[in-house]
């Protein structure tokens, strides 16, 4: 009895996931203005869905095997849309639509010649099985492999909540996929189980993922007409970030963005462009980002224990006092003398 009831609930929470997956599916197809990357999350929620609707649909009514193949090779889309959405996330302006099809490559052949293949647990049907899941948990770390490269090598920066986002969408899906052949290897015993794992799935990454507009959104179109590509923002930060982090460019008081725009022989617009793309900054937060960096490390050294307040803020390049205690407060949650008397929960030591 508690074997049948526990087969009724996974049946009826797994149904609720393949519902929400394949809404979000079209309404991620259909939404105007939307990210590129939304189709490819559109075609990765759409075959998964269908995949877990089937194992669902089985357990009520006989599907032809014929069907069942063609339904399984759908899952040699999972991997191509997991690469691909996490590639025109990170470069949503990429221009080679096109060419990125061929991912699908298999999946087109497979699909109108998978039918010679007899569902009936044979050879053929195995190597098959098992060639989907190597396809998808290879895709994926890969994918998770380039990501984490691409973040080492600041090519890219994504916003801190799309970054965490993404990086539980990738452990969670080779986490899925490794477990789906547990499953149907019988190493787990309960073949409902991926429907209710990929449903947990589903409505915690909805959910999680409704929170953050900038995961779902088209790219700011306000550099549109600009000249200067992803790669070259790229290397222009990289520049900017230098002058930061080694001249400290941002001590002086006077710095502004004509003028740092000409230490890195770039346009202003450029210069706020780089900023903008790579760290979702404008010029201003970027520079008393630093600024306030070097404020906290003056107010904890020991060598600047004598100094007033104001004489940091000053030396850590704010031209006054009001602006300093704004945006210390703003970044740190503490006022400039909590913070120097320890009370910052960042400072104290990890037990």
């Amino acid at each position: 009895m508690r074997d049948d009831i526990l087969m009724q609930f996974s049946i009826l929470f797994g149904s609720i996931g393949v519902t929400i997956s394949i809404f979000f599916s079209v309404l991620l197809m259909i939404r105007k203005e939307a990210a590129r990357s939304n189709l490819f999350l559109a075609i990765y929620l759409l075959a998964f869905g269908l995949r877990i609707g089937k194992s669902l649909f089985h357990n009520y009514f006989e599907i032809p095997p014929t069907l069942r193949i063609y339904i399984l090779s759908i899952l040699f889309c999972i991997g191509p849309s997991i690469w691909l959405f996490t590639k025109y996330l990170v470069y949503p302006k990429g221009k080679k639509v096109f060419r990125e099809g061929l991912h699908y490559l298999l999946f087109i052949v497979m699909l109108p010649i998978c039918w010679f293949i007899p569902n009936n647990g044979s050879l053929a049907f195995i190597l098959f099985y098992n060639a989907t899941i190597l396809h998808m948990l290879g895709y994926t770390l890969y994918t998770f492999y380039w990501l984490q490269k691409a973040q080492r090598g600041e090519n890219i920066k994504l916003n801190s909540q799309v970054t965490r986002w993404l990086q539980a969408f990738l452990v969670v899906n080779m986490i899925t996929i490794i477990g789906y052949f547990l499953i149907s290897q019988e190493i787990i015993p309960f073949y409902l189980g991926l429907a209710f794992l990929y449903s947990i799935v589903v409505v915690i990454f909805s959910a999680w993922g409704l929170k953050i507009p900038q995961l779902f959104s088209a790219p700011s179109e306000k550099y549109q007409a600009s000249h200067l590509s992803i790669d070259q923002s790229a290397q222009l930060f990289i520049k900017l970030k230098h002058l930061m982090e080694v001249e400290k460019v941002y001590l002086d008081s006077s710095l502004s963005l004509a003028k740092l725009s000409q230490q890195v022989n770039a346009s202003p617009k450029e210069v706020s462009q780089a900023i903008n793309q790579v760290e979702q900054l404008n010029y201003a937060q970027f520079i008393s980002k630093f600024r306030v960096e070097e404020a906290k490390r003056l107010l904890k050294s020991p060598s600047h224990r004598p100094f007033k307040i104001s004489a940091i803020a000053y030396d850590s390049g704010f031209n006054s006092i009001s602006s300093f205690n704004l945006l210390f407060k703003k970044h740190t949650k503490l006022t400039a003398k909590e913070f120097r008397d320890g009370e910052n929960p960042s400072s104290m030591p990890k037990t």
